[in-house]
């Protein structure tokens, strides 16, 4: 049975109104690991090409008052600043953990809105779009919380929003497969051009 959606129960919401949204610690300098740490911390070099959160390296730092910083399973961390300003789930299960404040932190209200399905919105060019009145800067391109807390998403029910991320969850297998046939055709290829090269293979197909 194909999936049924409800155009008639489609809303737009303010990010404020479907998420807490909170600013990462601001660090003075390059972050340093300390020796007397309470907690660690994601950084920028911690999400990896594909938007995964990776937490088994965090570095651990001291900070006073850390609660407000607090990162948990299912918090959406979106980049404020950079030339791309995109988002990610922390998948993991985290305790003492903290952003820098180059994330803007958010904690989906889950009645309203899954994480996934929130970082998914973020990152379609629709709202890449409507984001890119608001960044400022040239070197270090940036966008304020008051902006980004404004904007809208699209927000189907719950049910919906899973139907969409098996979807994408669907088509991700589907590159990681392509990717995964392209390299051993390309290990396939090399392999026949050696034996070519030292004579244990022909044109004709034919082993010397």
């Amino acid at each position: 049975m194909p999936p049924v959606f409800w155009p008639n129960k489609l809303m737009k919401k303010k990010l404020k109104d479907i998420a807490d949204i909170r600013t990462g610690y601001q660090f003075r300098g390059k972050v340093a690991a300390s020796q007397d740490a309470n907690v660690v911390v994601i950084q920028i070099k911690d999400l990896d090409e594909k938007l995964h959160v990776q937490t088994a390296d965090l570095v651990p730092v001291k900070v006073e008052n850390p609660e407000e910083y607090q990162v948990s399973q299912g918090d959406v961390l979106f980049l404020s600043r950079g030339h791309r300003q995109y988002a990610a789930v922390v998948t993991d299960s985290v305790a003492n953990t903290i952003a820098t404040s180059y994330f803007f932190i958010l904690h989906p209200k889950i009645k309203l809105i899954q994480p996934l399905f929130l970082a998914w919105s973020i990152n379609q060019q629709e709202f890449q779009n409507s984001l890119r009145p608001f960044v400022r800067g040239s070197h270090m391109p940036m966008v304020s919380r008051a902006d980004v807390a404004n904007l809208r998403i699209d927000l189907p029910p719950l049910e919906v929003q899973q139907q969409i991320l098996k979807l994408n969850n669907l088509l991700d297998e589907e590159r990681r497969l392509s990717e995964t046939i392209q390299k051993r055709r390309s290990l396939l290829v090399q392999a026949a051009s050696r034996m070519l090269m030292t004579g244990q293979l022909t044109t004709e197909g034919n082993q010397s």
